[in-house]
This record gives C-alpha cells, structure tokens and sequence, in this order.
C-alpha cells in the first residue's frame, strides 16, 4: 500500500513524521510518501511536537485568503500524484486533511460518476472543514442580494489570525515567519456573496471560498472508504475540527475511532496500536472493491 502523507497547518515533515511513527511501525509494509508544505506559517496547535520537538520553520499548504495560492496547491498535489503515484490512500492531519478532502471533493463534483477517485481511501486525523475554491464566470450567483461579509470574515479571521497563529516560533528566522499583516490585507478584500443555492461565500472577483457542504440531495461529496481519527470534544462548538468533515462522507463507508486528546495529535501506545489495526483494515477493505 503506498499512502499520501499531508502534515498539519503550522507544521512540518519533521513533525509529522515523527507524530505518525508509532502507528506507522506496526504498518511496515506500507509505503508512505511526505508531501512537505511550503507556505510560511507560525501556528501549529504548539504541542510538544510544534513547540519543543522541532526547530525547522513551520508551513501550510496554501494561504486561505488567495484563491490562487489555494488553486497553485491543488495543481501541485495533482501532479505530485501523477508524478510519483498511484497511492493507495491518502493520510491527513488537521489543515492537510483538509487539503486531502479539497482532492476528493472537487473530483467528485467534477464527475460524480468517475469510475476512478485520485484515491481509494483516506485517513483523516482531526481533519479540518475542506475550502471549495471556484472561478467566478463558472458560478451562478444571486447578483442583486447584498451579504454582510463580516460573519465570514470574522470566523475566518478567528480561525486563521487566532493568538496562536501571531506566535514567533523560537529559533526559526524572521525570515521563515508569516506575514500576518498581507494575510488580513487579503482576507479585508473579500466580500460576501451568495450562490443561488443559498450557499454564502467569499470573493475576491474573479473566485469564490467557502467550505464544503453536503449537498442538498444526502449523496456524499467524497465518496471513498475513509477512516476518521478524532475526539468528539469540539463537536458542539466547534463541528470543523472533524464532525463537518464527517459529514461530507459516505456514512456506509466512514469508520470512526475517538481519541481523548482534542484537537492534538493523538498518542498513548493503546490509540497508537488502534490507529495502526484500522488503518489496515480500511486499506484491505479496498482491495476487495
């Protein structure tokens, strides 16, 4: 099996690495390919392994605020498939396995009834709410509703420009830090729009950003075997941190374990082993398919 590797926003190869290498140790012969991320960022969830663990710089895959930053990353990962695939799965934690769901949902919308995903299945550590990036001549929007931008932006705003994002992460050069100032620069010349579906959005003028929704007709948006790693701890307050997710698959196909250390990366030798047996499980459940 030979499995996509995508590291969380505020992180780096070296960390995901080294978070994924007690499940990965009982997953041996599974081949495991670490797309590092190259956008500056300062944010991780500064656990042990953001905080103290390592001294390289800090990356995200894309900036949320510039469509084409967003768009760059997807033609990037497409070729990184072509290039070095096929993979079996994909494997991603929080901001990456938001990233992996941006893939196998826009594959989905794009044909529904492909008889090939980019993936066969997918592993989603707290995987955070995926972005739909569209172009704006493409899009049916209601031209005459005005839409307050504020909510979007404030939401976005808390979740991108939160304290722990504005952190100088010790040791790394002012250089690798992230220029918050040109991130809420770009998200400031959003404004609020809305498609005729209802759904609300954020534009620059030439694309729209919004999340992922389920469609309205139940069918899942991404429509693969998928193993969702996650604690249940957020779910009330803040459903992005996995149970949005959740809900854009196939419930038929969505295995579920719950860990109990929030938003950070689970651990203890008892989830590891868990982790490492499902893992297989949905994996081999595929071949079969």
């Amino acid at each position: 099996m030979k499995i996509l590797c995508l590291h969380g926003r505020g992180s780096n190869n070296e960390i995901f690495r080294a978070q994924t290498a007690a499940f990965r140790a009982d997953l041996d012969d599974f081949e495991w390919t670490f797309v590092q991320a190259t956008v500056r960022h300062t944010e991780g969830n500064w656990s042990l392994y953001t905080a103290q663990f390592s001294h390289l710089p800090l990356y995200t895959y894309y900036n949320p605020f510039d469509p084409a930053s967003i768009l760059q990353t997807h033609d990037d990962l497409a070729r990184i498939i072509v290039e070095e695939g096929p993979f079996d799965g994909i494997l991603g934690y929080s901001g990456g396995a938001a990233l992996a769901a941006e893939i196998l949902a826009q594959a989905t919308y794009d044909d529904p009834f492909a008889m090939e995903r980019p993936f066969r299945f997918a592993v989603f550590i707290n995987g955070a709410s995926p972005l739909r990036c569209f172009a704006m001549e493409s899009a049916e929007v209601m031209g005459d509703v005005v839409v307050d931008s504020a909510p979007m932006t404030e939401q976005a705003e808390n979740m991108f420009l939160r304290p722990s994002a504005l952190r100088k992460k010790e040791g790394v050069s002012d250089q690798d830090q992230v220029d918050h100032a040109k991130l809420l620069s770009l998200l400031k010349q959003l404004k609020g729009m809305k498609l005729i579906d209802g759904t609300t959005f954020l534009s620059n003028g030439t694309h729209g950003l919004c999340r992922w929704e389920p469609p309205a007709d139940g069918s899942p948006l991404i429509d693969v075997p998928t193993l969702h790693i996650r604690s249940t701890d957020s779910d009330e307050s803040d459903p992005h941190e996995g149970l949005h997710l959740l809900r854009l698959c196939d419930p038929d196909q969505a295995r579920e374990f719950h860990h109990a250390s929030g938003h950070d990366f689970p651990r203890g030798r008892k989830d590891m082993k868990t982790i490492a047996r499902m893992i297989r499980e949905v994996a081999e459940a595929t071949t079969s398919l």
